[in-house]
Protein backbone atom coordinates (compact mmCIF):
# COMPACT_ATOMS: atom_id res chain seq x y z
CA UNK A 1 0.00 0.00 0.00
CA UNK A 2 1.67 3.62 -1.51
CA UNK A 3 -0.56 5.67 1.01
CA UNK A 4 -1.56 5.50 3.95
CA UNK A 5 -4.96 5.39 5.67
CA UNK A 6 -5.42 8.63 7.51
CA UNK A 7 -7.67 7.54 10.73
CA UNK A 8 -9.99 9.77 12.88
CA UNK A 9 -10.83 8.76 16.01
CA UNK A 10 -13.83 9.77 17.79
CA UNK A 11 -13.22 9.35 21.09
CA UNK A 12 -9.63 9.57 20.88
CA UNK A 13 -9.20 11.74 23.87
CA UNK A 14 -6.09 11.19 26.26
CA UNK A 15 -8.72 10.38 29.03
CA UNK A 16 -10.14 7.95 27.06
CA UNK A 17 -7.61 4.63 28.19
CA UNK A 18 -9.25 2.23 25.44
CA UNK A 19 -8.57 4.67 22.52
CA UNK A 20 -5.61 5.79 23.93
CA UNK A 21 -4.01 2.41 25.35
CA UNK A 22 -5.15 0.29 21.96
CA UNK A 23 -6.21 1.53 19.12
CA UNK A 24 -3.35 4.69 19.10
CA UNK A 25 -0.71 2.61 19.92
CA UNK A 26 -1.56 0.03 16.75
CA UNK A 27 -1.65 3.20 14.50
CA UNK A 28 1.16 4.08 15.47
CA UNK A 29 2.85 0.23 14.73
CA UNK A 30 1.42 0.37 11.54
CA UNK A 31 3.02 1.21 8.31
CA UNK A 32 -0.25 1.46 6.55
CA UNK A 33 -2.06 3.77 8.68
CA UNK A 34 -2.03 7.40 10.45
CA UNK A 35 -3.77 9.21 12.42
CA UNK A 36 -4.72 12.53 11.55
CA UNK A 37 -7.54 13.52 13.47
CA UNK A 38 -9.16 13.49 16.95
CA UNK A 39 -12.67 13.89 18.00
CA UNK A 40 -13.88 14.74 21.63
CA UNK A 41 -16.92 16.34 23.56
CA UNK A 42 -15.24 19.65 23.45
CA UNK A 43 -12.95 21.73 21.44
CA UNK A 44 -10.32 22.37 24.14
CA UNK A 45 -9.79 18.30 24.99
CA UNK A 46 -9.81 17.67 20.93
CA UNK A 47 -6.97 20.64 20.34
CA UNK A 48 -5.33 19.10 23.66
CA UNK A 49 -5.81 15.28 22.58
CA UNK A 50 -4.48 15.82 19.03
CA UNK A 51 -1.56 17.43 20.37
CA UNK A 52 -0.64 14.85 22.39
CA UNK A 53 -1.27 11.95 19.36
CA UNK A 54 0.56 14.00 16.99
CA UNK A 55 -2.55 14.64 15.01
CA UNK A 56 -2.94 17.30 12.81
CA UNK A 57 -6.69 18.24 13.64
CA UNK A 58 -9.08 18.11 16.53
CA UNK A 59 -12.69 17.99 16.39
CA UNK A 60 -16.12 18.08 18.71
CA UNK A 61 -18.12 17.61 15.97
CA UNK A 62 -18.39 13.99 14.88
CA UNK A 63 -19.60 15.44 11.49
CA UNK A 64 -17.35 17.63 10.61
CA UNK A 65 -14.46 15.18 11.19
CA UNK A 66 -15.95 12.06 9.20
CA UNK A 67 -15.83 15.08 6.30
CA UNK A 68 -12.70 16.36 6.77
CA UNK A 69 -10.40 15.69 3.83
CA UNK A 70 -7.79 14.25 5.86
CA UNK A 71 -9.48 11.80 7.11
CA UNK A 72 -10.08 8.94 5.14
CA UNK A 73 -11.31 6.39 7.77
CA UNK A 74 -13.22 6.92 10.99
CA UNK A 75 -13.25 4.99 14.09
CA UNK A 76 -15.82 4.90 16.32
CA UNK A 77 -14.29 3.90 20.32
CA UNK A 78 -17.22 5.93 22.69
CA UNK A 79 -19.65 5.04 25.19
CA UNK A 80 -22.07 2.06 23.84
CA UNK A 81 -25.16 4.08 24.22
CA UNK A 82 -23.87 7.25 21.71
CA UNK A 83 -22.51 4.50 18.67
CA UNK A 84 -26.14 4.82 16.69
CA UNK A 85 -25.64 8.65 17.00
CA UNK A 86 -22.29 8.93 15.88
CA UNK A 87 -22.78 6.18 12.91
CA UNK A 88 -25.46 7.90 11.86
CA UNK A 89 -23.58 11.32 11.63
CA UNK A 90 -20.66 9.86 9.79
CA UNK A 91 -21.95 7.27 7.65
CA UNK A 92 -23.09 10.22 5.08
CA UNK A 93 -19.59 10.99 4.19
CA UNK A 94 -19.09 7.71 2.53
CA UNK A 95 -15.93 6.41 4.34
CA UNK A 96 -14.78 3.02 5.94
CA UNK A 97 -15.82 3.21 9.60
CA UNK A 98 -14.56 0.82 12.48
CA UNK A 99 -16.50 0.63 15.24
CA UNK A 100 -16.24 -0.80 18.57
CA UNK A 101 -18.47 -3.71 19.81
CA UNK A 102 -21.22 -3.47 21.14
CA UNK A 103 -22.46 -1.93 17.96
CA UNK A 104 -25.98 -0.62 19.02
CA UNK A 105 -27.59 -0.28 22.53
CA UNK A 106 -29.53 -3.12 20.96
CA UNK A 107 -30.82 -5.19 17.99
CA UNK A 108 -32.32 -3.35 16.75
CA UNK A 109 -30.16 -0.53 16.57
CA UNK A 110 -27.33 -2.37 14.81
CA UNK A 111 -29.69 -3.33 12.44
CA UNK A 112 -30.20 -0.38 11.65
CA UNK A 113 -26.71 0.67 11.20
CA UNK A 114 -26.12 -2.26 9.57
CA UNK A 115 -28.63 -1.17 6.89
CA UNK A 116 -26.74 2.42 6.63
CA UNK A 117 -23.37 1.23 5.87
CA UNK A 118 -24.46 -1.63 3.48
CA UNK A 119 -26.97 0.93 1.29
CA UNK A 120 -23.92 2.99 0.63
CA UNK A 121 -21.36 -0.14 0.29
CA UNK A 122 -19.11 1.71 3.18
CA UNK A 123 -16.13 -1.12 4.29
CA UNK A 124 -17.26 -1.83 8.18
CA UNK A 125 -15.54 -3.39 10.58
CA UNK A 126 -16.51 -3.82 14.42
CA UNK A 127 -14.33 -4.69 17.16
CA UNK A 128 -14.59 -8.03 17.98
CA UNK A 129 -10.52 -7.97 18.37
CA UNK A 130 -10.45 -11.65 19.62
CA UNK A 131 -10.86 -12.91 16.16
CA UNK A 132 -7.03 -11.57 15.30
CA UNK A 133 -5.67 -12.66 17.72
CA UNK A 134 -2.78 -15.40 17.03
CA UNK A 135 -3.87 -17.94 19.57
CA UNK A 136 -7.16 -17.81 18.66
CA UNK A 137 -6.81 -18.37 14.81
CA UNK A 138 -4.46 -20.97 15.86
CA UNK A 139 -6.54 -22.89 17.59
CA UNK A 140 -9.38 -23.01 15.19
CA UNK A 141 -7.27 -24.46 12.36
CA UNK A 142 -5.95 -26.99 14.68
CA UNK A 143 -9.54 -27.68 15.38
CA UNK A 144 -10.13 -27.84 11.76
CA UNK A 145 -6.91 -30.21 11.00
CA UNK A 146 -8.72 -32.62 13.69
CA UNK A 147 -6.03 -31.94 16.37
CA UNK A 148 -8.55 -33.10 19.20
CA UNK A 149 -10.50 -35.28 16.53
CA UNK A 150 -13.87 -35.32 17.11
CA UNK A 151 -15.26 -32.79 19.44
CA UNK A 152 -17.41 -34.08 21.70
CA UNK A 153 -17.37 -30.51 24.05
CA UNK A 154 -16.36 -27.54 24.96
CA UNK A 155 -16.10 -25.77 28.16
CA UNK A 156 -15.60 -22.04 28.88
CA UNK A 157 -15.24 -19.93 32.33
CA UNK A 158 -14.82 -16.54 32.58
CA UNK A 159 -14.67 -14.71 36.24
CA UNK A 160 -14.05 -10.88 36.31
CA UNK A 161 -13.68 -8.85 39.32
CA UNK A 162 -15.72 -5.67 37.72
CA UNK A 163 -19.37 -5.45 37.08
CA UNK A 164 -20.13 -6.91 40.43
CA UNK A 165 -21.37 -4.92 43.32
CA UNK A 166 -18.36 -1.75 43.25
CA UNK A 167 -17.95 0.32 40.75
CA UNK A 168 -17.27 4.31 40.00
CA UNK A 169 -18.87 7.21 38.31
CA UNK A 170 -17.01 5.98 34.94
CA UNK A 171 -18.54 2.88 34.65
CA UNK A 172 -21.95 2.99 36.26
CA UNK A 173 -23.27 2.83 32.61
CA UNK A 174 -22.60 -0.66 33.03
CA UNK A 175 -25.21 -1.39 35.58
CA UNK A 176 -28.23 -0.03 33.68
CA UNK A 177 -29.72 -2.52 31.04
CA UNK A 178 -31.18 0.17 28.77
CA UNK A 179 -27.71 1.42 27.91
CA UNK A 180 -26.64 -1.62 26.22
CA UNK A 181 -22.88 -2.04 27.96
CA UNK A 182 -22.87 -4.76 30.49
CA UNK A 183 -21.43 -8.09 31.49
CA UNK A 184 -23.45 -10.01 28.73
CA UNK A 185 -22.62 -7.82 25.91
CA UNK A 186 -19.40 -6.45 26.35
CA UNK A 187 -17.58 -9.63 28.22
CA UNK A 188 -20.36 -12.03 27.04
CA UNK A 189 -19.99 -10.65 23.34
CA UNK A 190 -16.52 -10.96 22.85
CA UNK A 191 -16.03 -14.31 24.63
CA UNK A 192 -19.05 -15.56 22.88
CA UNK A 193 -17.65 -14.14 19.77
CA UNK A 194 -14.38 -15.96 19.90
CA UNK A 195 -15.93 -18.86 21.03
CA UNK A 196 -18.03 -19.55 18.22
CA UNK A 197 -15.68 -18.25 16.08
CA UNK A 198 -13.26 -20.94 16.51
CA UNK A 199 -15.62 -23.82 17.70
CA UNK A 200 -19.09 -23.20 15.49
CA UNK A 201 -22.04 -21.47 16.15
CA UNK A 202 -24.76 -22.69 18.28
CA UNK A 203 -27.44 -25.01 17.29
CA UNK A 204 -29.59 -24.95 20.29
CA UNK A 205 -28.98 -23.23 24.10
CA UNK A 206 -30.58 -22.71 27.56
CA UNK A 207 -29.57 -20.14 30.03
CA UNK A 208 -30.03 -19.44 33.17
CA UNK A 209 -29.32 -15.69 34.66
CA UNK A 210 -29.23 -14.00 37.80
CA UNK A 211 -28.51 -10.98 39.84
CA UNK A 212 -26.49 -11.49 42.97
CA UNK A 213 -25.64 -8.10 43.25
CA UNK A 214 -28.75 -5.88 43.06
CA UNK A 215 -27.14 -2.63 44.65
CA UNK A 216 -23.48 -1.31 43.17
CA UNK A 217 -21.60 1.06 45.44
CA UNK A 218 -19.87 4.23 42.99
CA UNK A 219 -16.50 3.98 45.19
CA UNK A 220 -15.71 7.60 44.26
CA UNK A 221 -18.54 9.58 44.56
CA UNK A 222 -20.06 7.57 47.52
CA UNK A 223 -23.11 6.20 46.18
CA UNK A 224 -25.36 3.34 45.72
CA UNK A 225 -27.69 2.82 42.69
CA UNK A 226 -29.67 -0.10 41.29
CA UNK A 227 -28.24 -2.46 38.97
CA UNK A 228 -30.73 -4.05 36.28
CA UNK A 229 -27.94 -6.23 34.58
CA UNK A 230 -27.04 -9.56 35.42
CA UNK A 231 -23.48 -10.33 36.94
CA UNK A 232 -24.26 -14.54 36.07
CA UNK A 233 -24.86 -15.89 32.99
CA UNK A 234 -24.57 -19.80 32.04
CA UNK A 235 -25.49 -21.25 28.76
CA UNK A 236 -25.56 -24.59 27.47
CA UNK A 237 -26.32 -26.03 24.14
CA UNK A 238 -24.82 -27.66 21.39
CA UNK A 239 -22.98 -26.40 18.14
CA UNK A 240 -23.19 -27.29 14.47
CA UNK A 241 -20.46 -30.15 15.09
CA UNK A 242 -22.74 -31.46 17.69
CA UNK A 243 -20.43 -30.75 20.28
CA UNK A 244 -21.84 -30.50 23.67
CA UNK A 245 -21.17 -26.62 25.11
CA UNK A 246 -21.20 -25.10 28.13
CA UNK A 247 -20.13 -21.12 28.94
CA UNK A 248 -20.41 -19.34 32.27
CA UNK A 249 -19.88 -15.62 32.71
CA UNK A 250 -19.54 -13.71 35.89
CA UNK A 251 -18.95 -10.98 37.63
CA UNK A 252 -17.81 -9.38 41.12
CA UNK A 253 -15.70 -12.47 41.69
CA UNK A 254 -12.33 -11.99 44.05
CA UNK A 255 -10.34 -15.08 43.61
CA UNK A 256 -10.00 -17.16 40.95
CA UNK A 257 -10.46 -14.61 37.99
CA UNK A 258 -9.59 -14.93 34.57
CA UNK A 259 -10.65 -17.53 31.57
CA UNK A 260 -10.53 -21.02 31.09
CA UNK A 261 -11.57 -22.67 27.66
CA UNK A 262 -11.61 -26.77 27.38
CA UNK A 263 -12.11 -27.90 24.05
CA UNK A 264 -12.23 -32.32 24.30
CA UNK A 265 -12.29 -34.42 21.15
CA UNK A 266 -11.80 -37.99 21.21
CA UNK A 267 -8.26 -37.99 20.60
CA UNK A 268 -6.81 -34.77 22.04
CA UNK A 269 -7.29 -31.89 24.04
CA UNK A 270 -6.37 -28.06 23.76
CA UNK A 271 -7.00 -26.27 26.53
CA UNK A 272 -6.85 -22.09 26.43
CA UNK A 273 -6.46 -19.48 29.33
CA UNK A 274 -6.20 -16.15 30.36
CA UNK A 275 -5.75 -13.87 33.19
CA UNK A 276 -8.76 -11.24 32.05
CA UNK A 277 -11.76 -11.29 29.23
CA UNK A 278 -10.43 -13.40 26.18
CA UNK A 279 -10.20 -9.12 23.80
CA UNK A 280 -7.74 -8.98 26.19
CA UNK A 281 -4.92 -11.52 25.03
CA UNK A 282 -1.93 -12.69 27.40
CA UNK A 283 -3.65 -15.91 26.00
CA UNK A 284 -2.04 -19.07 27.37
CA UNK A 285 -2.46 -22.44 24.98
CA UNK A 286 -1.46 -25.68 26.17
CA UNK A 287 -2.61 -29.43 23.95
CA UNK A 288 -2.70 -33.09 23.77
CA UNK A 289 -2.88 -34.69 20.30
CA UNK A 290 -3.61 -38.22 19.45
CA UNK A 291 0.49 -39.35 20.16
CA UNK A 292 0.88 -37.17 23.52
CA UNK A 293 0.24 -38.90 26.82
CA UNK A 294 -0.68 -35.27 28.68
CA UNK A 295 -1.09 -31.68 27.75
CA UNK A 296 2.09 -29.66 26.80
CA UNK A 297 2.70 -25.94 26.35
CA UNK A 298 1.59 -25.12 22.15
CA UNK A 299 4.02 -22.08 20.13
CA UNK A 300 1.83 -20.57 17.91
CA UNK A 301 3.92 -20.31 14.62
CA UNK A 302 4.75 -16.81 13.14
CA UNK A 303 2.62 -17.15 10.16
CA UNK A 304 -0.46 -15.75 12.79
CA UNK A 305 1.25 -12.54 12.99
CA UNK A 306 1.02 -10.48 10.52
CA UNK A 307 2.06 -6.89 12.24
CA UNK A 308 5.46 -5.42 12.64
CA UNK A 309 7.93 -7.44 14.83
CA UNK A 310 7.39 -4.51 17.09
CA UNK A 311 4.24 -5.90 18.65
CA UNK A 312 5.27 -9.89 18.30
CA UNK A 313 5.91 -9.25 22.44
CA UNK A 314 2.82 -7.26 23.39
CA UNK A 315 0.73 -9.11 26.00
CA UNK A 316 -2.37 -8.91 23.26
CA UNK A 317 -4.23 -5.42 24.05
CA UNK A 318 -2.27 -3.70 21.22
CA UNK A 319 -1.52 -6.74 19.05
CA UNK A 320 -4.71 -7.89 18.50
CA UNK A 321 -6.41 -4.58 17.69
CA UNK A 322 -3.23 -3.78 15.28
CA UNK A 323 -4.02 -6.99 13.83
CA UNK A 324 -7.57 -6.01 12.92
CA UNK A 325 -6.34 -3.06 11.64
CA UNK A 326 -4.09 -4.51 8.99
CA UNK A 327 -6.52 -6.99 7.88
CA UNK A 328 -9.04 -3.64 7.40
CA UNK A 329 -6.36 -1.82 5.69
CA UNK A 330 -6.54 -5.20 2.65
CA UNK A 331 -10.55 -4.93 3.07
CA UNK A 332 -9.94 -1.72 1.97
CA UNK A 333 -7.63 -1.56 -0.89
CA UNK A 334 -9.37 -5.40 -1.92
CA UNK A 335 -12.54 -4.97 -1.17
CA UNK A 336 -12.67 -8.43 0.96
CA UNK A 337 -13.59 -9.36 4.40
CA UNK A 338 -10.76 -10.28 6.36
CA UNK A 339 -12.26 -8.78 9.89
CA UNK A 340 -15.80 -9.17 11.11
CA UNK A 341 -18.08 -6.48 10.42
CA UNK A 342 -21.64 -4.84 10.92
CA UNK A 343 -23.13 -8.01 9.67
CA UNK A 344 -21.33 -10.15 12.01
CA UNK A 345 -22.24 -7.97 14.60
CA UNK A 346 -25.71 -8.27 14.03
CA UNK A 347 -25.69 -12.22 14.13
CA UNK A 348 -23.81 -11.38 17.83
CA UNK A 349 -26.48 -9.37 18.75
CA UNK A 350 -29.49 -11.60 17.70
CA UNK A 351 -27.02 -14.80 19.53
CA UNK A 352 -27.42 -12.32 22.83
CA UNK A 353 -30.84 -12.04 22.59
CA UNK A 354 -31.26 -15.76 22.20
CA UNK A 355 -29.42 -16.05 25.31
CA UNK A 356 -31.73 -13.53 27.49
CA UNK A 357 -35.20 -15.49 25.55
CA UNK A 358 -33.78 -18.19 26.96
CA UNK A 359 -33.19 -17.27 29.98
CA UNK A 360 -36.20 -15.73 30.42
CA UNK A 361 -38.77 -18.00 29.39
CA UNK A 362 -36.77 -21.01 30.87
CA UNK A 363 -37.25 -22.85 27.28
CA UNK A 364 -34.52 -23.77 25.36
CA UNK A 365 -34.10 -21.91 22.15
CA UNK A 366 -32.84 -23.43 18.82
CA UNK A 367 -30.98 -21.34 16.11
Amino acid sequence: MSKKIRAGIIGGSINNGWASGTHIPAIEHLNEFELTAVGTSNMQSAKKSAEAFHANHGFDDMEELAQHADVDIVVVSINVKDHYEAVKAITPAGKPIYCEWPLGSNTAEALEMQEWIESRQLPNAIGLQARQAPAINYVKDLLAEGYVGKILSANMRISIEGMGGVGNKATAYLFDRKIGGNLLTIVGGHNLDAFTYMLGDFTELSAVTAHQFPEVELVDIHKVIEKTTDDQILITGKLTSGAAASVHIQGGVKQQTGLTLEIFGDKGTIVLSAPASIQFGSLQLRGAGPADQELHELTIPDSYYWVPDSLKNDSGLVLNVAQAYSKFAQDIEKGTSFTPGFADAVKLHQLIDTVEKAAQTGERQYL
